[in-house]
């Protein structure tokens, strides 16, 4: 190690390796991950930067407090608002072929299909009617044209998000429009 030759190599493959870190979970998901299907209310808006893209809204982002389990609400009466917990929430697939939440809760599910997720804190935990859980899954990027002809045609008809879950990591691979 003492020849200055590799000192060059070591400090330039620094960086390439925690980027191949941060994409391996997203990829590894994408090519091993089971399917499911989620019910989504989109909107398009347009990124300057990015482009345009699906502003997405899902269902399983809000669940009523009857389905978080007990320790979380015991946990978040002495949190402030706007503060988020890392959960698992697991779903359950209907009689649609859909999934939905089954229950959430601060433990890894052994089995079954679940997504990590943050879940805010309300403001009043006593009186909250649902509590709002982040997955990530918020945007959806397309052409301007297709991104357009989706919005136009989810105004009129429901959506369907399909994506990839392994081990609660989650990549949104399409959407449908019925």
């Amino acid at each position: 190690m003492s020849n200055p030759s590799f000192r060059p190599l070591i400090v330039f493959s620094i960086p390439v390796l925690i980027l191949l870190i941060l994409a391996f979970p997203p990829v590894w998901t994408t090519m091993t991950g089971d399917v499911i299907k989620i019910k989504t209310a989109p909107v398009d808006p347009t990124d300057l930067f990015r482009g345009s893209y699906v502003a997405l809204k899902y269902e399983i982002e809000s669940v009523k407090p009857s389905q978080v389990d007990d320790s979380i609400k015991t946990e978040f009466n002495t949190r402030n608002m706007g503060d988020y917990k890392k959960v698992y929430v697991r779903l359950k697939q209907n009689a649609d072929g859909l999934y939905a939440v089954d229950y959430v809760t601060k433990e890894k599910p052994g089995e079954g299909v679940y997504l990590k997720g943050e879940l805010e804190v309300p403001y009043d935990l006593q009186n909250a009617k649902t509590i709002q859980i982040r997955y990530g899954l918020d945007n959806y990027f397309a052409s301007e044209e297709k991104a357009k002809e989706m919005e136009k045609e989810a105004l009129a008809n429901p959506s369907v998000a399909v994506v990839k879950v392994r081990n609660g990591h989650v990549v949104l691979t399409d959407i449908i429009i019925e």
